[in-house]
């Protein structure tokens, strides 16, 4: 099962059904007006097609008319779309259990505001699923305060957007729109990288280097995965890897990608989230002789990401022991933020370091 595979089948939404007008995600104005249950509102939002499709495949229509109240991390569709979902028909190629379950990760018990939410990085709200969802809120950057209503929000690196498409009142609940789906498995990340047969070389990797056993703790970890096409590029084989001595090599050549097993919960856009697009040295991830930089923001005007990993020596440029930058694989909403039971992993196009330049 393939990284892209994966994101598919961990898709998402959470609303239902019922009702026969077609909504927007306009709040009501009239605070007298009788507000409409999740499944209703869902059900007759054009932009919620295929959420709605998602829940009825997987036989949740009902549950979100139930009185709560939830509070709902919704995928429009075109949080689908950037995923390859692009019909409800490409629901019915799904497992319907494992769609289930992803449903319910993206409801959160209670009815929360976004000035509700606490004001932090890394808040861990339990789900419907039974997991737990990672909340990030901060004031906007560069200003004294904000609004509690504007302030910048985000879940498992998914963008919570501003405007009406946050903070919609339902009967039994509250909207949030995201950015792009939540994939989550409840699994550890040692298991989520052992399933994938595209990442063998990556695992094998990992084993030669002193660094596999340490996935299975309790973490979290965060880890960033070249694939087998990114190894062979560098004519790095499973001969080759189980050749190499890790004695002869730097410990960042390989440490480099799980943080050397610090323990660290880093999601795509935490670190612009926390810095913008400029931040200081002291904000990277230090990692020995090298820091690194991860850095992605989706502008919610546009709907444009922009994302990047660089390492660097310290004091140096990127770019001298490995690429100047590294991209998720398959794009942002594809690659990053993959959530398992103890860290997140993110899917990269390219080496970080390069080893063959950090021989002893």
């Amino acid at each position: 099962m393939r990284y892209y595979t994966r994101s598919v089948i961990f898709l998402f939404a959470i609303l239902l059904l019922a009702g026969c007008r077609k909504d927007n995600l306009t709040p009501p104005v009239d605070k007298t007006t009788t507000l409409r249950s999740m499944g209703d509102f869902v059900r007759n939002n054009y932009d919620f097609s295929l959420l709605a499709a998602a829940l009825k495949k997987a036989n949740l229509l009902d549950s979100l008319n139930q009185p709560g109240p939830f509070t709902f991390l919704a995928p429009d569709n075109k949080a689908f779309n950037d995923i390859g979902i692009l019909q409800p028909e490409d629901f019915d190629k799904l497992n319907t259990d494992s769609l289930r379950f992803a449903l319910k990760y993206h409801v959160l018990y209670g009815r929360t505001y976004i000035s509700e939410f606490p004001l932090q990085m890394g808040s861990r709200l339990r789900t419907l699923a039974g997991a737990n969802a990672i909340v990030s809120i901060n004031n906007i950057l560069f200003l004294n305060s904000t609004p509690p209503e504007n302030r910048n929000a985000f879940v498992n690196g998914s963008m919570i957007y501003k405007d009406a498409r946050r903070n919609v009142p339902l009967l039994n609940g509250v909207v949030h729109v995201i950015r792009k789906p939540l994939r989550y498995e409840p699994v550890t990340v040692q298991e989520m990288l052992q399933a994938d047969t595209s990442l063998s070389l990556f695992v094998q990797a990992m084993k030669q280097f002193k660094l596999w056993d340490g996935l299975g703790g309790k973490g979290p970890y965060t880890i960033f995965v070249p694939g087998n096409k990114v190894f062979r590029k560098y004519k790095l084989t499973a001969d080759s890897i189980s050749r190499m001595q890790p004695e002869k090599f730097d410990e960042s050549a390989f440490g480099v990608y799980p943080l050397k097993l610090g323990p660290k919960m880093i999601f795509s856009t935490d670190w612009a989230q926390l810095n913008s697009d400029m931040g200081d040295a002291s904000t990277l991830v230090q990692l020995g002789r090298f820091q690194l930089k991860p850095s992605a923001y989706m502008n919610q005007w546009t709907l444009q990401d922009f994302s990047e990993i660089s390492v660097n020596e310290v004091g140096k440029y990127a770019g001298v022991y490995g690429p100047r930058s590294v991209h998720f694989a398959g794009g942002l909403p594809i690659g990053a933020d993959h959530t398992a039971s103890n860290g997140v992993v993110h899917f990269i196009d390219d080496l970080l370091l390069y080893p063959q330049l950090l021989k002893k």
